[in-house]
């Protein structure tokens, strides 16, 4: 694997050759260190989508060459990504083009058909988050009579607030041909589910539906303000629109998706939300296994809020660019700390193919993968096997456990009696440590 140097690595701005200067944090002026924006008298490609501001912060490379899109799919390109300093709004250096998005939400885009199972809870999840959070923010149930769904993947969600609302319409629309075909297959459906984009469909659904949802879709949109624009049109009177999305004011494991074209803070999501004629009503951090997400609730209105004017958002990528510097260690951290011990990994799911695209020496170098359940024989041409069987026959062996951050007390705490040394792969990475 190639090795990752700090310098290039360190943050570094977006356009080069412009005026800059450089901007030093917790100085007297109150600034981050070692941070250069850039600074030019005209727009260009790099200004903020959100709120138009320039000077933004290119953010540290994870891998010098690859990178992930969401349903695992490692592509030969590097992830390169800008945050604004301005209203805390992440975005690609280089915007992705129409046809790159088509391509990977083409026939191989199969989030959600690995397992099914999962898919199921994750519906039902996110059904309880949201009648939850309308009680909070409005103060009282969310009971729409038709609700279409932008982004709606096998429909598993739309299936059930149908049969929990008693929905009389309930339409869904999905990019990806595989997913639309597995919701076609459902038993007694209420949903139904279409292939398409949202904005292909708007003179048919315009002005029909109580509530617009999209459940991590906004942040796959090439262009959101004109997405949030069709959510809005896509409203009867006194219709809602429900955004569930990444919660970008936390620097996390989203930030690595290539396909994920934007990372929205509160304040950049309601400047595109008011761009698109739209008001947040209010927004709530979600908890449990929906932690690291945000569901804001809209409805329309015209009044936009005023783009912002002071350099507020330092901190915020700051911790966006230590964060992806932090996953580019993980390799070169684990090979000193595993000093050619043999060792297993826990975990079949997102983090391992983060791992398989940001730290692939490591993934490579597990002798077996284990999991409660293995779904075949091997996995990468290497046993897979039970996680429990293994621990109890190889009692002294090291796991690396490939689990989000927010699974890993339950992980290590599992396996703490049963004599294997278990340990995540942030512990190999001096800027991601603190946040196990």
């Amino acid at each position: 694997m190639a090795s990752h140097g700090h310098k290039s690595n360190e943050p570094s701005p977006v356009r080069v050759g412009e005026t800059s200067r450089r901007v030093g944090g917790f100085t007297p002026d109150g600034h981050w260190p070692n941070m250069e924006v850039v600074e030019g008298d005209s727009l260009n490609e790099f200004v903020c989508p959100a709120c138009g501001a320039g000077a933004p912060m290119r953010l540290a490379l994870p891998h010098p060459s690859l990178s992930m899109t969401s349903d695992g799919a490692i592509l030969n390109r590097p992830l390169e990504k800008a945050s604004c300093l301005r209203c805390g709004h992440g975005f690609h250096v280089t915007p992705l083009r129409p046809e790159d998005r088509d391509a990977m939400y083409s026939d191989g885009y199969d989030l959600g058909l690995v397992d099914p199972a999962a898919d199921a809870a994750r519906a039902q999840g996110y059904a309880d988050c949201i009648d939850e959070s309308a009680v909070t923010l409005l103060g009282r149930a969310l009971r729409p009579r038709s609700v279409v769904e932008f982004g709606a993947g096998t429909g598993a969600l739309l299936e059930d607030l149908a049969r929990r609302w008693q929905l009389r319409e309930a339409l869904g629309f999905e990019a990806a041909s595989q997913l639309v075909a597995s919701a076609g297959q459902r038993d007694q459906a209420q949903a139904t589910i279409r292939q398409g984009y949202a904005e292909e469909a708007l003179g048919e659904i315009g002005g029909r539906y109580d509530l617009c949802l999209s459940v991590n879709v906004l942040e796959h949109a090439l262009n959101p303000e004109a997405f949030l624009s069709v959510s809005r049109r896509a409203l009867s009177d006194g219709g809602h629109v429900v955004v569930i999305c990444p919660d970008g004011d936390v620097a996390d494991t989203e930030l690595l998706f290539l396909d994920h074209v934007s990372s929205f803070s509160q304040l950049s999501l309601r400047m595109v939300a008011a761009a698109a004629g739209l008001h947040v009503i209010g927004s709530i951090a979600l908890r449990g296994q929906q932690k690291g997400f945000r569901l804001t609730l809209l409805n329309p209105d015209a009044n936009a809020p005023q783009a912002p004017t002071d350099i507020q958002y330092l901190s915020l990528a700051q911790a966006r660019s230590d964060f992806l510097k932090g996953w580019s260690e993980i390799d070169d951290g684990a090979l000193e700390w595993l000093n050619n011990r043999p060792y297993a990994m826990f975990g079949a799911g997102e983090f391992r193919n983060l791992l398989r695209a940001y730290a692939p020496q490591l993934v490579k170098g597990a002798e077996a993968f284990l999991t409660d359940e293995p779904l075949a024989a091997t996995l990468d041409d290497r046993p897979w096997l039970r996680a429990n069987e293994y621990a109890s026959t190889h009692p002294r062996t090291i796991m690396v456990a490939a689990v989000n951050p927010r699974s890993w007390p339950a992980v290590a705490g599992r396996f703490r009696g049963s004599g294997a040394q278990i340990v995540h792969p942030y512990l190999f990475s001096s800027f991601l440590k603190e946040q196990l």
